[in-house]
């Protein structure tokens, strides 16, 4: 389901639920028309505590749903350029290899980098397991590559430099896989929806008569989900993970660089 669509239908949802505490306030109002003597609850000084308390742990749930989307995407940020950087010094270190064993090396790199870019543009989640199966057919690969290059000094401390960065750079694919299928927990987003939503038909029941006031502040709400959203999904999403690092990568090495 496309992101704005499902901000819509949660503005919807809130919106509904006002109007149902909106509906039932008005009922038990005119159950009480001939009450004598006024109560703290009829004349409001009951719905400001109540509203206002509902209201600020609502926000105070969506923020930390939102601390949560940010530091997943903060971690996926960073995994970028740490792979960027392995593969990098990969592509330097291959200068230690034989001229021919080095251009085997390298080729299979170029070949591994621009896997890493597509895997990164991926649109859906099924696109995103497809280029990583992608990426470790080709880890396999450049594996073999550097084992063959590396055979006859396997023991000694030029094969060493070698082998840990391109092990390096296949942990971190494994890494980035993982964080971006790193997801706010299910729970969590049930319990934000299902707050959100009485704490709308609560707003319903006690403004009643501000309708204005209250349906812009269901829409900031629901933007504000929204967003936690959109940086929870980095594939599906409106926001992207900056992918700056692989693609000067990509140019150094002397491939087109992807849009």
């Amino acid at each position: 389901m496309p992101l704005w669509l499902l901000t819509v239908i949660f503005f919807v949802a809130l919106i509904a639920a006002r109007e149902l505490g909106a509906f039932l306030r008005t009922r038990n109002n005119r159950r009480k028309a001939q009450k004598p003597v006024a109560t703290a609850d009829d004349t409001g000084e009951g719905d400001s505590f109540s509203t206002n308390t509902v209201l600020g742990l609502l926000a105070l749930l969506i923020g930390f749903t939102f601390s949560l989307a940010l530091g997943r995407y903060d971690e996926r940020r960073s995994l970028v350029l740490h792979e960027a950087n392995a593969l990098g010094t990969t592509w330097l270190r291959a200068d230690l290899l034989d001229t021919a064993d080095a251009e085997r090396v390298r080729a299979v790199l170029r070949r591994y980098i621009d896997a890493r870019v597509d895997f990164a543009n991926a649109k859906t989640a099924q696109q995103e397991i497809d280029e990583y199966a992608r990426t470790t057919a080709l880890q396999a690969e450049l594996w073999a590559a550097v084992m063959a290059a590396t055979a006859p000094f396997r023991d000694t401390p030029r094969a060493s430099l070698v082998v840990t960065t391109t092990n390096e750079s296949i942990d971190l694919a494994g890494e980035r896989f993982a964080a971006r299928q790193d997801h706010i927990p299910h729970r969590i987003l049930r319990m934000l929806f299902l707050f959100a939503l009485f704490a709308a038909g609560l707003l319903g029941y006690e403004r009643v008569r501000q309708r204005t006031s209250t349906t812009l502040l269901l829409l900031l709400f629901s933007l504000a989900v929204g967003l936690v959203l959109d940086l929870d999904m980095p594939s599906t999403g409106g926001i992207h993970v900056p992918q700056d690092p692989m693609l000067d990568l990509q140019r150094s090495v002397g491939l087109p660089t992807s849009s």
